[in-house]
């Protein structure tokens, strides 16, 4: 029997015999590991299987829970996704939420009050009465090269798809190109996303060493040489969660590793329209090997589920089956809505209003947390929307984010970015764009510098 079924069958004993009731925190991988003499990733596999059972759940930043109480179909629903129990502005006591990359504009109830007027006007097209393949109407196509050709450059559209936001072409994107079984490669801090598709696909994670440029390409090298790793998942460009961006040299030997090896490349570019310094995409440097994922919700707002997908010709026909399953089409009335303000250049002037915004609040928030960012990051010259912050070595992880969340600010810990448990987590992620106002920005950034410097609030105002 594998130890990690001893940690399964630990824990369904103390369940069963009342020690352990619904709604109780089950202990932290690190102290189950200890106290059952076994490896941290022997407790993360116990772990994964109860809740695949159903009988745990996990909470982002706050643990595993057994499942059982009133409120736990709304916790389950949240997933790994989402930091707190309901929305971050509307806890008692929170004023800034710094935990999820969401992109405050102060029009963005008008413009989509604009886009729904137009629907309106237009009254029911024909084609809401029927169904399309997953590749989108002519029309959508059109739109979408538009989109993507100032940020890959002109793009085919018989190689683009559209999906249901970036996450469902992630999800199928991953699905298709790979067999139960097999191991992704990815860095070893990452989007939560990539690690929840993985699980649900059953395959494995290779995570992938950092440096202060992102990937190294030996330890690339190294794990491909090791497993059967068929599809490198990436996001080179604004990396969530640390902020790095991969330079050209660098994603050169990545390609050429990539191709010696047989493997594809699946570049997350969400985050994509936000750079300033323009850095070649897989897809650009290699169309038969790199495909380009992108969205719309860093750049207007998550509610509108439309994504773009560019493959290589032939992986289309794969690619289309699975999505097809999936998701069949992405509904034409959020195309519509989508293409109407890309026509209407509103998404552009998005982008351009976020850069800007981005980048007064990226400098503010570095200055005064310089002792704790990469000092890659800290010279680097961009703009990023997250902030990735090493902890002092007296202060954890979960320590800091009570302490943030009792002065009114949600974070999350790095323990949520990491790809398996051996990975130093003493981090927190920043995010910059959601608070509103910038005023509760800079007293929020202020209230965590004084947490991450040890000074008191009383010694903050004298």
């Amino acid at each position: 029997m594998a130890k990690s079924e001893d940690v399964v069958h630990f824990v369904m004993g103390k369940i069963g015999n009342g020690e352990l009731k619904a709604g109780d925190r089950l202990p932290t991988h690190r102290d189950m590991a200890w106290d059952q003499k076994c490896s941290v990733g022997t407790v993360t596999r116990a772990y994964a299987e109860l809740e695949r059972r159903g009988v745990t759940y996990g909470q982002v930043g706050r643990g595993t829970y057994v499942f059982g109480t009133q409120q736990d179909n709304e916790h389950v629903g949240r997933g790994m996704f989402l930091p707190i129990d309901n929305e971050a502005l509307s806890e008692p006591g929170i004023f800034a939420d710094l935990s999820l990359n969401s992109f405050h504009h102060p029009d963005l109830g008008a413009s989509y009050k604009s886009a729904f007027e137009m629907l309106s006007n237009h009254g029911p097209q024909s084609g809401y009465r029927s169904y399309f393949d997953c590749r989108g109407r002519p029309s959508d196509r059109h739109y979408a090269s538009q989109w993507l050709e100032h940020l890959i450059g002109e793009v085919n559209g018989n190689n683009i798809l559209i999906t249901q936001g970036a996450q469902s072409g992630l999800y199928s994107a991953m699905a298709a190109l790979t067999n139960t079984g097999d191991s992704i490669a990815t860095e070893a801090y990452g989007y939560p996303g990539i690690k929840a598709a993985a699980q649900e696909l059953g395959l494995r994670i290779s995570a992938i060493e950092m440096d202060d440029l992102g990937m190294i390409p030996e330890a690339f090298e190294a794990a491909v040489k090791r497993g059967k790793i068929r599809l490198l998942v990436t996001v080179p460009t604004n990396h969530n969660p640390t902020g790095t961006t991969v330079p050209i040299e660098r994603r050169r030997k990545i390609i050429r590793i990539a191709q010696d090896h047989n493997v594809l490349i699946l570049e997350d570019g969400v985050y994509g329209p936000l750079q300033v310094k323009e850095v070649p995409t897989y897809r650009e440097l290699c169309p038969e090997t790199g495909l380009y994922l992108t969205s719309f919700s860093k750049v207007f707002s998550p509610g509108l589920r439309v994504g773009y997908l560019v493959a290589p010709e032939n992986l289309i026909p794969r690619l289309v089956s699975r999505l097809t399953a999936v998701n069949w089409m992405t509904s034409p009335i959020t195309l519509d809505i989508s293409n109407y303000l890309l026509d209407t250049k509103v998404i552009q002037k998005y982008e351009a209003d976020h850069k800007k915004e981005c980048e007064k609040r990226f400098v503010f928030a570095k200055n005064l947390l310089k002792p704790w960012l990469s000092e890659a990051v800290v010279e680097s010259g961009v703009y990023l929307p997250h902030l990735w912050a090493r902890l002092p070595t007296s202060l954890a992880s979960s320590a800091m984010i009570e302490q943030a969340r009792s002065e009114g600010i949600a974070l999350i810990g790095g323990d949520r970015f990491a790809m398996n448990r051996q990975l130093d987590d003493h981090f927190v992620r920043i995010c910059l764009m959601a608070v509103p106002k910038f005023e509760d920005f800079q007293r929020a950034i202020t209230i965590l510098y004084r947490i991450l410097s040890g000074k008191t609030a009383a010694a903050l105002i004298s």
